[in-house]
């Protein structure tokens, strides 16, 4: 668009860079699912044990969110699992929506790079999780966890997220966590959750290796 301080024929390229993600953004810090309307991938709890026992390329690509849609993923925490986000492309929202009772103290993964639409991307081929604080304070000693590195310069690739053997974890079924990408190679992470019982257990970590 053009900018008037510069003149009528002079865009003003930041801005109109922001307005074409801003829709997005606003989605992603809404919480609302309503736009993401792409055919959605449904990681069985089998799949994300698959992905982290045997991180083959075919486990990882069952494992693997897409874009623009709203993810399902039912691991329990019977075994360690891992999932997969998908190409980090400036302006890409996705969720996955927890539908698993993870009531057992294996860990779930969600990995930044990894997958094969990574390792082949055009924009970035080593993402990470932006600086910030992922999660809700609402009881748990762990509900919440600062990333690494700086604001400049991310480092964590993992977010993990760790359940007591027990009903009162913070991440319950139905709990949605929202993905957006600011910029190519970095991703914000909204977590809404619907705790089971008190929801005062579980834990959240986070790893730069």
């Amino acid at each position: 668009m053009a900018n008037p301080m510069y003149g009528q024929n002079k865009a003003d390229t930041k801005l109109d860079a922001w307005r074409a993600i801003e829709p997005a953004y606003l989605d992603f810090c809404a919480g609302f699912q309503g736009n993401l309307t792409g055919t959605a991938v449904a990681i069985t709890d089998a799949e994300a044990d698959s992905a982290a026992s045997s991180a083959s390329a075919a486990n990882i690509l069952a494992a693997t969110m897409a874009p623009n849609a709203v993810n399902t993923c039912a691991f329990d925490g019977g075994a360690a699992g891992s999932i997969y986000l998908p190409d980090c492309v400036k302006g890409t929202h996705l969720a996955v929506e927890i539908t698993g009772d993870i009531d057992q103290t294996n860990a779930l993964t969600i990995f930044a790079r990894g997958a094969a639409v990574v390792s082949a991307s055009t924009v970035d081929t080593t993402p990470v999780f932006s600086k910030q604080v992922v999660g809700l304070i609402n009881g748990a000693t762990a509900s919440s966890i600062e990333t690494l590195g700086t604001a400049a310069t991310p480092t964590s690739i993992k977010l993990i997220y760790t359940a007591a053997a027990a009903d009162t974890n913070f991440l319950g079924a139905g709990s949605i966590i929202h993905f957006f990408a600011p910029k190519n190679g970095e991703w914000l992470v909204g977590s809404y959750n619907i705790p089971e019982g008190t929801g005062a257990t579980g834990a959240w970590t986070t790893s730069a290796s």
